[in-house]
């Protein structure tokens, strides 16, 4: 079987984000693992924020496999990166990252991260590329609670406005992220959730100040779904007062994520960042899976214990 590595079309879309959810769903022990994370949109929203990073195996005009990569400045995030199961164990994924780690390369990102599970199978893939396990990451939910006066208190929330109102919101998260990882860029994320509307960004002040901000996923296309809201990225910041803007954070996001009509509040977290990962289980979240942040170098980067930071890999 001949077998082309090569850049993600426009019009194959639709047959990689089959092979996306048959991977995951079947690698999960899924009833249907096409419904893998039912009504929500991944690799549509990676390819389009990410064009240039993604690509796909192909015999014969049939998608095999893909793989993502993701550039937030400083940092690269790899992934995700799935086999159609009928070619598991055939050197397709290794083929795959060959282009992959080459567009960190030309990003020049500081570092790589990636999630993955930590078999050894999965582990000496990532590690024959330079990566090394670093830190557990449980991805844990909590249900949206329903509303009520006092949960209606969030004192954060979605941002609206103008373009310049937006490009000043962005620019203030992008200073706030600079403070735990230099050169960290979620501007192309934010940009991405405003102009889908498949989401927003929560954040919540401290006077005029930014304390600190979320990047929610909700809804039908995107990549929290219509019964989850999905924290992709939030970040408080540090200090004595972190503890109690993470919790303000956290109330926001969920009210907005209620108002929504969401079931459930997602995220992912370092267990190096522990303080914010013992905060989310005295809030009432536990762990729906659990995987591990493979870094390329082995560089700490923001998983700190003072660091309140979530962020999601897969």
């Amino acid at each position: 079987m001949t077998i082309e590595i090569r850049a993600l079309r426009e019009g194959e879309l639709d047959a990689t984000d089959r092979v996306y959810r048959l991977a995951f769903g079947t690698l999960l022990g899924l009833p249907d693992p096409t419904r893998y994370r039912g009504d929500a949109e991944l690799i549509r929203n990676r390819v389009r924020a990410y064009p240039d990073g993604a690509f796909v195996a192909v015999s014969g005009g049939e998608i095999l496999g893909v793989s993502l990569a993701n550039n937030l400045g400083s940092l690269g995030v790899l992934g995700p990166v799935a086999v159609h199961p009928k070619h598991w164990h055939g050197g397709i994924a290794r083929r795959l990252l060959e282009p992959t780690v080459e567009v960190f390369s030309r990003w020049r990102n500081r570092m790589v991260g990636l999630f993955t599970f930590p078999d050894a199978g999965h582990l000496r893939l990532y590690q024959g590329f330079g990566f090394w396990p670093r830190y557990l990451v449980p991805v844990m939910t909590k249900p949206v609670a329903p509303a009520t006066d006092a949960h209606e208190d969030a004192d954060g929330d979605a941002v609206a406005g103008d373009a310049t109102a937006r490009q000043a919101l962005a620019a203030e998260c992008h200073a706030l992220a600079a403070t735990i990882y230099p050169g960290l860029d979620l501007r192309r994320e934010i940009e991405m959730i405003e102009a889908s509307e498949r989401g927003g960004v929560v954040v919540v002040r401290d006077g005029a100040t930014l304390a600190g901000f979320a990047i929610c996923h909700c809804g039908k296309g995107s990549e929290g779904g219509t019964q989850t809201g999905y924290l992709k990225f939030a970040l408080v910041r540090s200090g004595a007062e972190a503890p109690r803007y993470f919790s303000r954070l956290l109330a926001a996001a969920e009210s907005f994520a209620r108002r929504r009509g969401a079931a459930q509040l997602m995220a992912g977290v370092s267990a190096g960042r522990h303080r914010a990962h013992r905060q989310l289980v005295e809030m009432g979240f536990r762990t729906q899976l659990q995987g591990v942040a493979m870094h390329r170098p082995w560089d700490e980067a923001y998983d700190r214990p003072e660091i309140y930071a979530l962020d999601d890999w897969r």
